[in-house]
Formats: structure tokens, C-alpha cells, sequence
């Protein structure tokens, strides 16, 4: 019999042919990666929690940790309670004991939505996954990691039982709070064993895998009962307890034991620091590697440094609650100018409270922002250092600055006194788009796309800025305009002492040598008097202040021709300091940190960060018939400015709080965008309009 070959057999042939070829190459590419991963992971002398231990050592050579599991006890699996079993397993992975290391359901519907999307958003990973995934991975989500995820579950279905899997992963999944397991896990939040758990806590545990930060019970009370509930809801669903079980487990208030920091969580040296470097070795390592073969780490930390920053902030921090001023956090970084090492980070005044670490968290910059704006403008030629600038009220669009003064100001004098009018003329003519560009070339990485309007001239960010890399970008300024990124690891050695790392550093030029001199001597005459007058110490020291609406945030960024250092006061949870400015509680923490270095012999008292000063205009030129007044702070009643021969002498490190408002800061430096808090929860988006200081905040341009 003849086959007719019609239009539609051929293409059904073709079709047939391409989708055969497709699948034998894909089958042969899984094939190929199947055994790549294999060999790479070695999973034939894979044996559990076999570790080598590792350790982190400052610059100087101080034990920062060693490199194990923390807060990690391990127990077998009949030392686990049933319910803790069955509630993990029902929210987690509900057919864990009918796959063979993964979901095929579980992994289309992730599929599909990570397609649908254009990124990886959805799990879908398996209890196998999920231990693959913290035993050798990083916590990184793209769709290669998940094939290698997959595969290295396979390879553990077939290397273990599901009993062994499972226990493996009640030992491995982090609960929050330094704990890692769920023996730490049931005595931190209970005080027992994790064979006396019932059902109530045992629900209450597995609720938190998912997010730790966000569902743990000791500070996220609410969001854990909202997701036991639904742990709850499935097992009722698989029918592991009742519909009665579960409306009285709901109806219990059961208790969590007070906060009380386990012993691991300070073995720690310098915890902010040492968290961090952790943090990105399981990143490019994965847990395993990290935790069981034996690395050394050498880091950029200059202990004495550090322990000066740690002794400083808590003192400072205690020293502002006796005097009445509600600001209970300090955050502290300290760059070497000519490298990018991170000498110093201190993220907060307890890290056994709130392990959270400021240092890396945005906050809204305020003022302090203003100088990598005029640098922008200069070095593009927009502005040079002789421009005049109009310091009175002005319209830009619908954004509106006003002033008490009507005058034309030099660069110096309007980046000096951190007039806030002229920063937004600078930024307006420099454009958005260069704007952001020049941001990004200052090593900001937290920009979003609501940044784009002309509060950010003032700080007004949808997140902010990192105190890590805002001291970085000045740190450009004292480096002939070249930029190192920030960095904590020198170098890692295998157990061998084979170097697998060394940080390579990549100087960027992104200012001209001859921006950064102009933008040094612009900042050294804030500090001997401007509005950081209380960071003075020899006349050799720049830096900026930055003060964000109503107190929220209080900077000061400052800088030698050695190390730049970032100053960060307030509150984690936003609230106000209450009427301070940065040139109040910043600077002087800044100045008293600076003379310690200098007391212990590890900077040398500040010498000229360049030699040869570029000439520059300090002019006001008023304009005819208007009456100028001193601009004064927003949220304080006028004040007499101070004489320059006050202004020139340095205040003493002891803060005494003012019978008169604060004198010597930025009116409206700043916009009304409030930081992050959650980092795992970004914010409400902000309108433009609340991003601007209001008009009543903004009447002046001129601050001391």
C-alpha cells in the first residue's frame, strides 16, 4: 500500500523527528550532568556530618571561630517526637515517603510558575532537595542550582533511607535565633528535648523553616500562629490529627521562653563581622563545605580596631540612654582608602538581642548623600569648584524647596553648610538617569526604580544606603577618585593549606583625581566649620553629616587619608532620636572612635589627606533688597550661630545633652522615606510626595 505523504503526515513526521531528537539530547545532557554532579560531590565517601574543623582569623591573626555547626546538638530520630515528625513533613513535603528524591508535581507547578514569572520564585523543593540544598549548596535560587539541587536528592535517596533523610534534615534545617536543628530549636523556645515536644510547639517549630527571620516566635509572635495555623490546616487535611485538634490547639497560648542567648552565639569574636563573612562563605561554598572540610579563613579585620568600635558603640549607645536620648543603636564601619578591606564593622549594641546587622542594612543616607552628588556634577563638567549656586526658594517642576536666605553661594559654601536648594539645582541639572548612574559607579547597590525623582538629592531613597558601602564611596574621595569595593575575606586555605581564594582587588577610577581633591577640601571645611564640626580633631579630617525627618537616622561619613569610617545612630524599629542631628551624636561618636585609633598606635594623628589645595571661592553674594537670615535647623527654634574660633575647637567626646535646640545642621537635609526594616520584607512603595520634606521643613537652605 501506497503511503499518501500529504502536507499535514510530513509535518506530523517532522514534528515526530524534532520532539525524538529533543528528548535524546536533553535525556543525553541530564545524563552527562547527572554524572558530573556525581563526581564533583564525590557521593560515594559522602558520609554524614564526617567534618574537618575550620576556623576565621582576623588580619592580625586572632581565633574569630571556628567553623562548625552552632548551636547544633544532634539527635536520632526515635529522639524526635512523632508529632514534630508529622507536622514537618505535612507542610514541608507531604509525599516525602512516595518519591525518590523529588516531586515531579511539586517540581512542574514551580516550573511553571518560575517560567510564568521570568525568574525563580516558587520552591517546590523536597525534604531531600531542601538537605541537598544545605549540605552542599548555596542559597542562591536560579534553575541550574535546582537541577544540581535534584540531582544531588537522587544521589541521597539512593545513599540513605528515608529515616536517615529525615533525620539528617531535623538536624540541618536552621529555626531562627542561632539555632540549627531541632534538639537546639525545642530547647531554646521551650526549655525540653525535642522528644518531649507536643503538638502545639511541635507546629509551632515547623512553622519556621520557611523564613526564620520572619516566623520565628520570640519576635514574630503573630506571623508564626498565622503560619502553624496553616502547618495545622494541611495535617488536618492528611488526616494526622482532627479538626477538634487543631481548633484547640489554635484556642492555646503557649509559652516561649524568654529570650536567653545561648553560649554558642558569643563564641563568636566581633559577631558582626564574623556572621558576615560566614554568611558569604555559604554562599560560595555551601554548608557542607563550609562547616566539615577544615577551611582557613583570613579576613581583613583589624581586631584592635574592632574592639575599639565594639567598646565605643555600647558605650556611646549606654551613654545616650542615661542622658535622656532614645537612640539605641550604633552602627560602625571602618575601610582601608587605598584597598576596600573592612578594618572595623559594628552593626548594632548587642548582637545577643538583635543579630539583624545594620552595617549592611540601607538606611536613608540624609545629607550624607550630598557629596557623591556634587562629585557627579563636577566631574561631568556640569558645576566646577568656582560655581555659583542659587541658595533661595525654588520650584523645580512640581518640587518645591524654599529658603529663608535669597543668595548666590559658591560650591563650597552650599556643600559646606549642606545648603539643601543648591543640591537639588545640582542633581536637576545633572539629570535623574546620571544621577543614578553616578550612585551605582560609587559602589550604591540598593537603588530601585522609585528613586527616580529629585528626592534623592536630599537621601529621600525607597531603601537607602548600606553604612558598609557608603564608607566605601567616600573612601573614593581620599583615593584620587578611585573606588574598591568593600571586602571581608583575604583569603581561604583547603585542609591541605592549598589557597583556593585570594581576593584580587579591582581599583575602579570613577572620579577624576582632581573631583576627589576638590570634593576632600569641600569636606574639610564642613568638619573644621560646617556642619561636622564636632568630628574635628587636627583640621585634617573630612566628612559629611546627614540627618533624615523627624531624627529618624543620624549620620556622619568621614574620613582620613587613611581609612574612611561610616557612623550610623538610631533606632532598628525607625523610631525618632528626637530633635539630635548627625553633627550631634554621629560626628562626636566618629571623633571619639577616630582618637582611640590614634591612642593605640593604629592610625597616626590625620595628616593632610593632599598636599596641594585647588583654589576656590567661598562667596555669598546676596541678592538686592532681601534680608538675609541664617538658616537654622527644621525641627528647632532659631539659635545664635557659634564663632568661628568656637566652631574651630573641638568638642569633647562626652555628649551633654542641650538645654537649647541642636545648633549646626542641615534644616530639611533629608526626605520623608522610612528604611527597611524587615529585610525580608521589602517596603510600601512611597509616594513622590511623601518622598519630598515638606515645604514647612524645607524653609531654609542654609544649616551651620
Amino acid at each position: 500500500m501506497k503511503v499518501k505523504w500529504t502536507p499535514c503526515f510530513v509535518l506530523l513526521i517532522v514534528t515526530m523527528i524534532i520532539m525524538l531528537t529533543c528528548t535524546i539530547t536533553l535525556g543525553a545532557w541530564l545524563m552527562r550532568e547527572y554524572q558530573a554532579v556525581y563526581n564533583n560531590y564525590d557521593m560515594d565517601n559522602f558520609q554524614y556530618n564526617n567534618s574537618k574543623k575550620g576556623a576565621i582569623y582576623s588580619a592580625d591573626g586572632v581565633l574569630l571561630t571556628y567553623l562548625y555547626q552552632l548551636n547544633k546538638d544532634h539527635v536520632r530520630l526515635q529522639q524526635i517526637a512523632k508529632p514534630m515528625q508529622r507536622a514537618v513533613i505535612a507542610i514541608e513535603d507531604h509525599r516525602f515517603n512516595r518519591h525518590f528524591g523529588f516531586d515531579t508535581l511539586g517540581t512542574l507547578r514551580a516550573l511553571y510558575k518560575d517560567l510564568t514569572s521570568g525568574q525563580a520564585v516558587e520552591g517546590g523543593s523536597t525534604i531531600t532537595q531542601q538537605l541537598a540544598r544545605n549540605l552542599f549548596l548555596s542559597p542562591e535560587k536560579t534553575i541550574s542550582r535546582k537541577i544540581t539541587e535534584t540531582f544531588l536528592a537522587i544521589q541521597l535517596e539512593r545513599k540513605f533511607t528515608k529515616a536517615e533523610i529525615l533525620e539528617m534534615y531535623l538536624n540541618e534545617i536552621y529555626f531562627g535565633n542561632g539555632c540549627y536543628g531541632v534538639e537546639s530549636a525545642a530547647q531554646m523556645y521551650f526549655g525540653k528535648s525535642a522528644s518531649e515536644l507536643n503538638l502545639a510547639e511541635a507546629t509551632m517549630l515547623a512553622a519556621i523553616p520557611k523564613a526564620p527571620s520572619y516566623y520565628e516566635p520570640l519576635h514574630h509572635r503573630p506571623e508564626n500562629k498565622e503560619r502553624q495555623e496553616l502547618v495545622l490546616r494541611r495535617m488536618v487535611d492528611l488526616s494526622l490529627i482532627s479538626q477538634q485538634e487543631m481548633t484547640e490547639i489554635l484556642t492555646q497560648d503557649v509559652q516561649v521562653n524568654q529570650f536567653t542567648p545561648r553560649a554558642e552565639l558569643v563564641t563568636y569574636k566581633f559577631p558582626y563581622f564574623t556572621t558576615e563573612v560566614v554568611n558569604q562563605l555559604l554562599t560560595m561554598y555551601g554548608k557542607e563545605k563550609v562547616y566539615n572540610s577544615g577551611l582557613k579563613v583570613i579576613t581583613t579585620l583589624d581586631s584592635r580596631a574592632a574592639q575599639i568600635a565594639e567598646n565605643i558603640a555600647k558605650a556611646k549607645v549606654e551613654q545616650f540612654q542615661r542622658s535622656g536620648i532614645t537612640a539605641s543603636n550604633i552602627s560602625l564601619v571602618t575601610v582601608n582608602n587605598q584597598t576596600g578591606a573592612v578594618m572595623a564593622m559594628v552593626g548594632g549594641y548587642d548582637f545577643n538581642q538583635d543579630q539583624n546587622n545594620l552595617a549592611m542594612i540601607p538606611r536613608q543616607p540624609g545629607s550624607a548623600i550630598k557629596p557623591i552628588h556634587y562629585a557627579g556634577a563636577i566631574d561631568k563638567g556640569i558645576i566646577n569648584e568656582n560655581t555659583l549656586l542659587n541658595a533661595g526658594s525654588k520650584s523645580f517642576g512640581n518640587y518645591r524647596v524654599t529658603s529663608n536666605i535669597d543668595a548666590d553661594v559658591s560650591v563650597m559654601v552650599a556643600l559646606k553648610n549642606s545648603m539643601n536648594v543648591p543640591a537639588v539645582e545640582v542633581v536637576n541639572t545633572l539629570g535623574i538617569n546620571n544621577t543614578l548612574a553616578n550612585l551605582k559607579k560609587f559602589g550604591i547597590t540598593t537603588l530601585s526604580e522609585y528613586d527616580c525623582n529629585l528626592a534623592i538629592a536630599l537621601g529621600g531613597m525607597y531603601y537607602g544606603i548600606k553604612p558598609t558601602e557608603m564608607a566605601a564611596a567616600f573612601a573614593a574621595f581620599a583615593n584620587n577618585g578611585q573606588y574598591n569595593k568593600p571586602y571581608l575575606i583575604t583569603s581561604i586555605e583547603d585542609n591541605l593549606g592549598n589557597v583556593v581564594y585570594l581576593h584580587q582587588p579591582e581599583p575602579r577610577q570613577i572620579i577624576s583625581s582632581k573631583t576627589a581633591k576638590i570634593i576632600t577640601q569641600i569636606l574639610l571645611q564642613a568638619v573644621r566649620g560646617g556642619t561636622g564640626t564636632r568630628a574635628n580633631i587636627s583640621g585634617n579630617e573630612a566628612g559629611k553629616t546627614g540627618t533624615t525627618n523627624d531624627s529618624r537616622c543620624l549620620w556622619f561619613v568621614g574620613y582620613t587619608k587613611e581609612i574612611s569610617t561610616a557612623v550610623w545612630v538610631g533606632n532598628s524599629n525607625n523610631r525618632s532620636v528626637g530633635g539630635f542631628y548627625g553633627g550631634d551624636l554621629a560626628a562626636p561618636t566618629w571623633r571619639e572612635y577616630n582618637l582611640a585609633l590614634i591612642k593605640q598606635g593604629i592610625m597616626k594623628s590625620p595628616v593632610r589627606i593632599y598636599e596641594q589645595e585647588i583654589p576656590m571661592k567661598q562667596e555669598m553674594i546676596e541678592k538686592p533688597k532681601e534680608e538675609v537670615i541664617p538658616e537654622q535647623p527644621t525641627q528647632a527654634q532659631p539659635t545664635q550661630q557659634e564663632n568661628p574660633s568656637q566652631a574651630q575647637q573641638p568638642t569633647p567626646p562626652e555628649i551633654i545633652l542641650p538645654e537649647q535646640p541642636p545648633k549646626i545642621e542641615d534644616n530639611q537635609e533629608d526626605a520623608n522615606t522610612a528604611p527597611n526594616n524587615n529585610p525580608t520584607n521589602p517596603p510600601e512603595r512611597e509616594s513622590p510626595e511623601a518622598a519630598m520634606p515638606p515645604e514647612e521643613s524645607s524653609s531654609s537652605s542654609q544649616a551651620q
